[in-house]
């Protein structure tokens, strides 16, 4: 029987450092999850607009990415 005053090897500093090690990958997660809800900028967004609208009229391209070309740039039916 082991003596009260004993002390146990690697018991008690390894549990700290676990907890340590966890503790700090959950405020990494935890503030990986808190960033700005910046939108994206216009700028990238007017120029994927005019990329969109030149692949949109080139008939080369709507040949080579029909499916694309029926999901993006077709015009819904008009009744």
């Amino acid at each position: 029987m082991m003596h009260p005053a004993t002390p146990q090897i690697g018991g008690d500093w390894g549990d700290r450092l676990v907890r340590a090690v966890f503790l700090a990958l959950a405020a990494a997660i935890l503030l990986s999850g808190c960033s700005s809800d910046k939108p994206a900028s216009t700028e990238s967004q007017a120029a994927s607009e005019e990329t969109l609208k030149k692949n949109c009229a080139d008939p080369k391209w709507k040949e080579q990415n029909l499916g694309l070309w029926y999901s993006v740039c077709r015009q819904p039916l008009r009744w």
